[in-house]
């Protein structure tokens, strides 16, 4: 049996807090910090971002609507979104594996991600090239854990979900793979990549699917 991999893009390939992004030191003068952490907390945090992965918002409506919100320029939310890409961090262990993995198993990418931060994904890394298959929450217009996007992944990797496994670092996105017979694997957090991989690798050689512990 052909085993597929299927991976997430935010905190299992590339690590971000969006609590942390910021401003380049010509923009940041423009406004105090207190002022940067609540536009922060308002833009990635709020309802506002699931609807801009899913190509539902323009960065300009995005911005228009939180500034509208909170009282805080537009301005300040369009440079954040701008910003927000190179706060993007790759998680070495895991990019060289699935570099590694990708010689001899399909591997498939399903992320929520607006097109504008993909793009700047695509300029800045390599990576992508190792996907048979890309499934994108702008371009499907859902988000995980919708199954709408899941039933896209499968269709778009031509593999059925019992013979995937599904590498996220959300319970819930897990959960809705589950459901549709993809196992899942959970990534805590970025630091525990290689415990993820050691259970990738057993899994990949015919032994069954462990949990990070």
């Amino acid at each position: 049996m052909l085993r597929h991999l299927v991976f997430d893009l935010g905190n299992v390939l590339l690590a971000w807090d969006p609590l942390t992004v910021t401003l380049p030191p010509a923009l940041a003068e423009h406004w105090d910090e207190a002022s940067q952490r609540a536009a922060r907390e308002a833009l990635f945090l709020g309802p506002g971002w699931q609807a801009f992965d899913a190509g539902a918002l323009s960065a300009e409506s995005l911005a228009a609507q939180c500034s509208e919100d909170t009282g805080h320029p537009q301005a300040l939310f369009l440079a954040l979104i701008e910003a927000m890409p190179a706060s993007l961090v790759p998680v070495t262990p895991m990019l060289a594996f699935l570099e590694r993995a990708s010689t001899h198993h399909p591997c498939h990418l399903l992320s929520n991600i607006a097109g504008d931060t993909w793009r700047a994904v695509c300029q800045h890394h390599a990576f992508p090239r190792c996907f048979q298959s890309m499934t994108l929450s702008y371009a499907v217009g859902a988000n995980k854990p919708a199954e709408r996007i899941y039933a896209e992944c499968f269709a778009a990797g031509a593999f059925a979900p019992e013979n995937a496994v599904f590498i996220d670092d959300r319970p819930e996105n897990l959960a809705a793979s589950e459901a549709l017979g993809m196992a899942g694997l959970l990534l805590p957090t970025p630091g525990e990549a290689n415990a993820a991989i050691a259970c990738l690798e057993r899994w990949l050689g015919g032994g069954p699917l462990e949990q990070v512990s």
